[in-house]
């Protein structure tokens, strides 16, 4: 079978098209993390994990997308509580915030394994992470770490 006519638009069309996608793909993935920071029922004493969690869209392990990652400030819940004696003798006692943090680490983890996920897949790849080593274990423990972010991204993009 042969065509003719005039196909100089198509390679526009099909960018076009792409691009397209590729907003549609990253709107869910914006929608995901903010479900999974909202729903996240854990402690946030370093900022860490929340700041982790994001999405990397790739094709044929170029990354094209990312987004998400959003730095958050820990709230250093853990309190406890110091006492010391001071020179005239007097021993001083409060309570006092532990450790905290400001989200950068959570940043850093996380884009850094939500990359190298993509780098050897061919076609398009989507990876929605938090990527702080523990996260598995906070989730095990019945926490709400990505699941409710993973659960709204499958109902966008099908």
């Amino acid at each position: 079978m042969e065509f003719k006519g005039d196909i100089s638009g198509l390679d526009k069309l099909e960018r076009n098209v792409e691009e397209e996608y590729l907003n549609r793909l990253a709107e869910a993935g914006e929608k995901a993390v903010q479900e999974a920071i909202k729903q996240g029922n854990y402690q946030n004493i370093t900022g860490n994990l929340r700041s982790s969690i994001g999405y990397v869209i790739a094709y044929n392990g170029k990354i094209l997308r990312e987004g998400g990652f959003y730095k958050t400030q820990g709230r250093g819940e853990n309190m406890q509580k110091v006492e010391f004696t001071i020179k005239s003798g007097k021993v001083v006692s409060f309570w006092a915030k532990g450790k905290f943090g400001d989200g950068s680490e959570g940043i850093r983890k996380g884009l850094e394994f939500a990359r190298s996920q993509t780098r050897s897949t061919t076609g398009y790849a989507f990876v929605l992470v938090s990527g702080m080593e523990y996260a598995n274990y906070v989730s095990s423990k019945g926490y709400d770490v990505i699941d409710s972010g993973t659960l709204l991204l499958w109902k966008l993009i099908r």
